[in-house]
């Protein structure tokens, strides 16, 4: 399954600006949820000294294969991202690819930002980013699959299809994936049910958690957050005072 994941969701300009900002904070640096070590690696090579955590055996093993081949020291940790307690503190700390979306429930939400808190350095920096819901996508007719491997935003390098359905209540997207592999033989893939993260509502969720947004980007070049933007790339810390 890490394979596929890796062949679905190739590098992309979040790297950059991840690297950045890790450049920026000078480390150490935290990755939570940090999946096969897309990120982790990448930040771990430009020299800083990186933890990442992920709740997923498969996932890991990929990762640290790939820092072994690439010859970096990286610490990996199996662990719920919502309830950790590594007993040290990071410059940064970063859940990247719309992986805070995992968590469905604003209570899990909450422990994972309170986790967060808990490990952030004195000034540390919590950067994110999680999708701008797309109202249009989330209420595309039932049965109706969208190619992701087409268009001028192609989300996945193998050919892969989905159909969604959108829980209003729960803000839950769900959608059913179909990706074709090398073997040209198809593939139905577990339902995957993401959280879906309105603007105002995420502000809401930090502060409750004593963090403060001090940035929010519409892209990953920086640029301001619109109506058309495709992702909420943010930047929060621990609010003056705590």
């Amino acid at each position: 399954m890490s394979d596929l994941y890796d062949a679905i969701v190739q590098p992309g300009p979040c790297e950059d600006f991840y690297r950045e900002e890790a450049r920026r904070c000078g480390g150490p640096v935290l990755e939570l949820a940090c999946g096969t070590g897309r990120l982790t690696v990448p930040i771990a090579r430009d020299g800083h000294d990186v933890v990442g955590l992920d709740a997923s055996c498969a996932m890991l093993d990929a990762a640290r294969r790939k820092a072994e081949a690439a010859s970096v020291p990286v610490t990996f940790v199996l662990g719920d991202m919502r309830d950790i307690d590594l007993g040290r503190r990071f410059a940064l700390v970063v859940i990247s690819c719309n992986s805070l979306t995992h968590l469905l429930e604003s209570e899990d939400v909450r422990s994972c930002l309170r986790a967060v808190r808990r490990h952030l350095a004195s000034g540390g920096l919590l950067a994110f980013d999680v999708v701008l819901p797309n109202l249009h996508h989330l209420v595309m007719p039932v049965g109706v699959p969208r190619r992701l491997d087409l268009g001028p935003n192609p989300s996945s390098a193998i050919e892969a299809e989905e159909m969604v359905q959108y829980d209003p209540v729960r803000q839950l997207r769900i959608s059913h994936w179909r990706v074709r592999g090398s073997d040209g033989r198809d593939q139905t893939l577990a339902p995957l049910v993401q959280r879906q993260f309105f603007p105002r509502e995420l502000s809401l969720l930090l502060e409750a958690e004593g963090l403060e947004l001090v940035a929010r980007y519409g892209d990953f070049a920086r640029n301001p957050l619109d109506a058309w933007s495709l992702n909420q790339i943010c930047l929060a810390r621990a609010a003056a005072g705590d």
